[in-house]
């Protein structure tokens, strides 16, 4: 029988070691990139103080078989009632011995900074990646979004951890989007309230920045969790994507007095050219991938990572016209380009989204849930709404992509 051992980690190689020991062999499962890792656990992380991150590997004597990182987001805890920190990138071996082993580290990590609860596995920081276990829907995930065995599951619910709130994924095909349907709707939209959209350039990313964070504050405002954002924050990041950005993908609406009240973003789903790099875009894997983005016959995705409309303008139309001027760019550019759509991190107490969606030709393809765990007596909340999926396809795990 195995000895395990579990220390704190700082050692970004052994860190990534683990996802070669649980994934071997699997030709569904797709390496996130290291950098993006690194960059939420790390001083690299706005949400990083300084004593707010932990991370843990085991190993077996050999080789790493099993990680977590625990981390109190102090920005977001100060609008909650109930203290509640989270744990992320847990991965492990079948064995529940080494399942055990890390929540118990994260969870008196936890417990030590005052900590009432737990939600695992999220992301440290903001939750459009990286939130939720795969509970159903095993295909080759889409770029930073959480895959995982479906063993993972058991570990923690026996654990005690319980469904707190549920994340979409929602898939169409762009082919099959409603066009002439959206293109009458958009007409009426534009006539009847003054609305416009414009799309994020990228020779002018500042102003895309600047845009996109007032028209993101303005829709979710009214959410729990809620931080809002400035185009200094949103800039960097535009930045970084500008290699692989399609301003076919964006859209930003505007009122008729010229307010940002909508936006809509899409970016190309990398994860379709980045088989075979192992997570690194370094002097080998990066040639590989930039070759493959241009020269790739593959049948190409594109997945949605930002859509929210203003709370005065949810009952405008807003929606459509962004969706029907996105489908109608450049020639209808995008449907000639990409085969699906997947509309990411949707969360399944937002009804609204979720039937919008729906009206647009997409239906649940993946489900993903953020569990929460007590981790003092008096800890009390009440989980998010979900919908039914028990209909959903779940997919096979390590099926040939």
């Amino acid at each position: 029988m195995a000895e395990y051992r579990i220390a704190a980690n700082d050692n970004w190689q052994e860190w990534h070691a683990v996802l070669d020991t649980v994934y071997a062999g699997n030709p569904q499962y797709v390496y996130p990139l290291r950098s993006d890792i690194e960059g939420i656990l790390s001083e690299k992380n706005g949400a990083y103080t300084g004593d707010n991150l932990r991370r843990w590997v085991v190993t077996d004597g050999t080789r790493p078989v099993g990680r977590v990182a625990a981390f109190v987001d102090e920005e977001r805890n100060r609008q909650l009632d109930l203290p509640a920190g989270g744990i992320g990138f847990f991965e492990s071996i079948p064995d529940g011995a080494v399942a055990d082993l890390l929540f118990a580290a994260a969870e008196d990590w936890l417990r030590e900074r005052g900590m009432q609860a737990v939600d695992g596995p999220i992301n440290f920081g903001e939750r459009d990646k990286f939130w939720g276990l795969l509970v159903r829907g095993w295909y080759r995930p889409i770029y930073q979004e959480t895959y995982n065995p479906p063993y993972y599951q058991a570990f923690f619910e026996n654990r005690g951890y319980v469904p707190h709130e549920q994340c979409l994924t929602m898939r169409g095909v762009v082919a099959e989007f409603p066009g002439e349907r959206l293109g009458k709707l958009a007409a009426r939209v534009r006539e009847r309230y003054g609305l416009y959209t414009e799309q994020i350039q990228a020779n002018d990313l500042r102003r895309g920045a600047d845009d996109f964070a007032e028209a993101y504050n303005a829709a979710f405002n009214h959410w729990p969790y809620f931080k809002p954002l400035t185009g200094d924050d949103i800039y960097p990041t535009f930045q970084q994507m500008k290699p692989i950005m399609d301003s076919h993908l964006t859209c930003i609406a505007y009122n008729k007095e010229g307010r940002p009240i909508g936006l809509a973003g899409l970016i190309p789903d990398i994860n379709c050219f980045l088989g075979g790099v192992n997570g690194k875009l370094n002097w080998l894997g990066l040639p590989k991938f930039l070759y493959r983005l241009k020269f790739q016959k593959q049948p190409r995705n594109c997945k949605g990572i930002a859509f929210g409309i203003a709370q005065d303008y949810q009952r405008q139309g807003v929606y459509p016209l962004m969706v029907d001027a996105m489908f109608q760019s450049g020639d209808r550019h995008t449907s000639r380009t990409y085969r699906y759509v997947d509309m990411a991190t949707i969360r399944g107490h937002n009804k609204l989204m979720v039937d919008t969606c729906r009206q647009m030709n997409t239906d649940i393809h993946r489900v993903h849930v953020a569990y929460r765990r007590a981790l003092t007596p008096e800890a009390r909340w009440e989980p998010f709404d979900m919908l039914e999926v028990s209909g959903v396809d779940p997919g096979e795990y390590g099926a040939k992509p």
